[in-house]
């Protein structure tokens, strides 16, 4: 069965007659088993479903194979679709096969999307299917981001790869035009170059005998590789490329090997608007309703760029992804002409015999692994001296835990998916809870509590006012007065009538004297306790029979302060002060919790 990606780029051949074990032994099953396995297959890759790559076209065969290797070993055979038990559902459920947890679930999850709505298995193998939990992955997918050393070690050897590429060929380019203008003549040293280069960019081959084979001329300068690398971009400069666009937007790069050359620039490209290019791209996983998106490919305004790295010399075009993106347009014209094809990465292959195959379109990600080898990075752990891996998924997850806002994918799957599986993402969370946590509980304390004047500085008083009155950071005059009992506003006392805050100062405090627990002006002294306690039991005596709504709004915040209040002292002094009450009193708290002391 073939199968042809939806873009046309490629296609393959899934024969189910012809399926092999990890060991490419051949696996010999029935021809009933070999059709029904490829009905499902056809239902799962037609046009109607998700699958629109070949990958995911290879992933469900992988699941299919897996099935064959299964029901070959069975006794007795299982000939086709008849023949399939709940049993043998359980049953696969533990033959692992040597994969991991992840490849597992994933295996079953894919047998499940096959098996579900086939009407040809009984209800009994259907319900199967979900009568067993999926495997537990223990391990996490660790993505960890780069940290900015080696971010800055893998973006220097991208833009370093880029800026070869583009000299190169930009020189080359320039050779041509003065080799058709006539600049470069038949005595010129680089005239054979010029000769080869324009056959090349006119007719997308180098000269060659009547039996096919290059001219000497050819080799003599170098070969076919070396030639045709100076007007098209190598494999390993696309591979660059895609890493430094992923690196800047965050995208996936399956999704930035597929951009197309053709965009649209609702700034006109006029300079001194924000420049932007819009790109239709495609995301096959989002499903058929979302799969096609437009994307905007930002500049990177000039004196932001000078901000980032003030000493590099292109400092805004390596770093804004609308200007690598048309440099990358820029130097693949003349590939994308003769490939035929309207991809942005298009590149030139001199070690295909076929021309067809020689136009190389998109970047592969299995190309990742060469580019890091070429550059000293590691393919798989990280060295002794700490230099990383290039990964993909790294580099995307890099880029969204800076931008903090959704790739192409939803706040909650950003949240939820990239961020939460991020160490450094959870340090920085918990350091703002915490940051928050504490700023509350402050803004908290300060609207429940006031300064408390304990008995020791009291007595203190008495002998040394100015030392007691440093201590409690008041004017001696203001502490005497307190301790006097002259500023007393029944539960408190006032430092300053005069200047209470928000209000215009001399104007004469005209707040209700429950209030007054909340006031900065306010200090709660040991011969007010008596009255702080009356007050609290007969807030909390209303509590049981005023309606709920009521009570909240006028005595909530006074009863917290003052429970806070009475609750900084200790037991025996609180037994003492209700002792210490006096009739009048209880007079004076009954016209407080009356209203009839309050001026307005």
């Amino acid at each position: 069965m073939r199968v042809i990606e939806e873009s046309g780029a490629r296609s393959r051949v899934f024969d189910f007659a012809d399926i092999h074990d990890p060991n490419g032994k051949r696996v010999v099953i029935d021809e009933g088993l070999q059709r029904w396995f490829a009905s499902a297959f056809a239902e799962r890759t037609s046009t109607r479903s998700g699958v629109k790559r070949m990958r995911g076209a290879e992933g469900i065969y992988a699941v299919l194979s897996w099935l064959a290797r299964y029901f070959a070993a069975q006794s007795p055979a299982v000939r086709g679709p008849g023949d399939v038990t709940a049993a043998h559902v359980r049953a696969l459920w533990a033959h692992t096969e040597g994969r991991n947890a992840i490849s597992q679930v994933s295996h079953l999850h894919r047998l499940r999307q096959l098996w579900r709505d086939d009407d040809q298995l009984s209800k009994e193998v259907r319900d199967a299917l979900y009568g067993e939990r999926l495997p537990e992955v223990t391990e996490v997918s660790d993505v960890p981001a780069y940290d900015d050393n080696a971010m800055q070690r893998i973006t220097v050897a991208l833009r370093h790869d880029i800026r070869m590429a583009r000299d190169r060929i930009r020189a080359d380019q320039d050779l041509l035009v003065r080799y058709r203008s006539g600049q470069v003549g038949s005595g010129h040293p680089e005239h054979k170059l010029g000769m080869l280069l324009d056959s090349f960019d006119h007719t997308g081959d180098l000269p060659r005998t009547p039996g096919g084979t290059l001219v000497k001329v050819v080799w003599a300068l170098g070969g076919a590789q070396e030639i045709t690398r100076r007007l098209c971009l190598t494999s390993r400069e696309l591979t660059a490329f895609c890493l430094l666009l992923t690196a800047l937007t965050a995208e996936n790069f399956g999704t930035v090997a597929a951009w197309p050359a053709a965009h649209y620039r609702p700034d006109g490209g006029v300079e001194g608007v924000p420049q932007v290019a819009l790109i239709e791209a495609s995301k096959p996983r989002r499903g058929p309703e979302r799969e096609h998106m437009v994307t905007p490919v930002e500049d990177v305004p000039e004196e932001l760029a000078v901000l980032l790295v003030a000493d590099d010399p292109e400092p805004r075009l390596f770093r804004s992804p609308l200007r690598v993106y048309q440099l990358l347009l820029e130097l693949t014209q003349l590939a994308r002409h003769h490939g035929e094809h309207g991809l942005a990465l298009a590149g030139f292959r001199a070690t295909q015999a076929s021309g067809a195959k020689r136009w190389t379109r998109g970047a592969d990600a299995k190309n990742i692994a060469r580019w890091s080898a070429q550059h000293g990075f590691p393919t798989e752990e990280p060295t002794k001296e700490g230099v990383e891996p290039v990964e993909a998924r790294r580099l995307r997850q890099t880029g969204i835990e800076r931008k903090r806002r959704p790739v192409a994918h939803t706040r909650a799957t950003m949240n939820d998916h990239y961020l939460a599986r991020s160490e450094d993402v959870a340090i920085q969370s918990r350091v703002v809870v915490a940051d928050a946590l504490r700023s509350q509980v402050a803004a908290a304390r300060k609207r429940r509590s006031i300064a408390v004047l304990p008995a020791t500085l009291v007595a203190r008083a008495a002998s040394d006012l100015e030392g007691a009155a440093r201590d409690a950071d008041l004017d001696h005059a203001v502490l005497q007065r307190l301790v006097s009992g002259e500023q007393d506003t029944v539960l408190t006392g006032c430092t300053d009538h005069l200047s209470r805050p928000g209000a215009v100062p001399g104007e004469p405090c005209a707040e209700s004297f429950l209030a007054c627990l909340g006031c900065e002006n306010a200090r709660a002294l040991p011969h007010q306790l008596p009255l702080q306690i009356a007050a609290l039991d007969h807030m909390t005596a209303l509590r049981v029979h005023a309606d709920a709504a009521t009570w909240r709004a006028r005595y909530a915040v006074h009863h917290e302060r003052l429970e806070d209040l009475v609750g900084q002292y200790h037991k025996s002094e609180l037994d003492q002060a209700r002792q210490r009450l006096t009739e009048q009193q209880s007079e004076m708290i009954n016209a407080l919790m009356a209203g009839r002391m309050d001026l307005r």
